[in-house]
């Protein structure tokens, strides 16, 4: 009579299973945080883009208030003497650098509205759908070819000698 095999590390096995079902749980959620993240940073870049055109909205009022402060200070309703201007002339210096500012911005934001998309499908969509393929895919394959041997040689364990169990169906593979 033939010895039986000397299966001693199913335990081992179970506990790789497990592993690698948490690992793939793990993943799959670490990639729906990427993509999370990914749609903040779209939402992001748009509420920049309507603050900083709120901002130049306001600055471009302000420049219209500077520019009527000065032209009312300069008119020449005093005799021979000429106004100083240079308080009025700092306020539309500074409503202009303001609304310069909020326009460089919205610029910005706009490069970065048509920047992010590229970046994104050139550096991660690729290796993302990879990763979610071989995960759903794959892994999920593995893992159930994996629990499906561990029963087996569960069923094999079970078998007592001198006793013939009838083989167990075994999966058929995709091709």
């Amino acid at each position: 009579m033939t010895p039986g095999a000397d299966v001693q590390a199913i335990d081992a096995l179970q506990d790789w299973h497990n592993a690698l079902c948490v690992h793939r749980v793990e993943a799959l959620e670490a990639l729906s945080s990427i993509a999370m993240e990914i749609r903040r940073a779209f939402d992001w870049i748009d509420e920049e883009e309507k603050a900083w055109r709120r901002e130049a909205r306001a600055a471009e009022d302000d420049v219209v208030r500077a520019k009527a402060e000065l032209n009312q200070r300069r008119n020449p309703n005093y005799a021979d003497r000429v106004p100083d201007t240079s308080v009025q002339e700092k306020e539309l210096a500074r409503a202009k650098a303001r609304l310069q500012h909020a326009e460089d911005q919205i610029d910005v934001c706009r490069k970065w509205a048509v920047r992010l998309p590229k970046m994104i499908s050139e550096e991660y969509d690729g290796a993302g759908r990879r990763l979610m393929n071989f995960l759903d895919v794959e892994l999920a394959t593995a893992i159930a070819d994996l629990g499906a041997r561990i029963d087996r040689l569960h069923a094999y364990l079970a078998v007592t000698p001198g006793t013939v169990a009838p083989p167990a169906p075994t999966p058929e593979k995709p091709s």
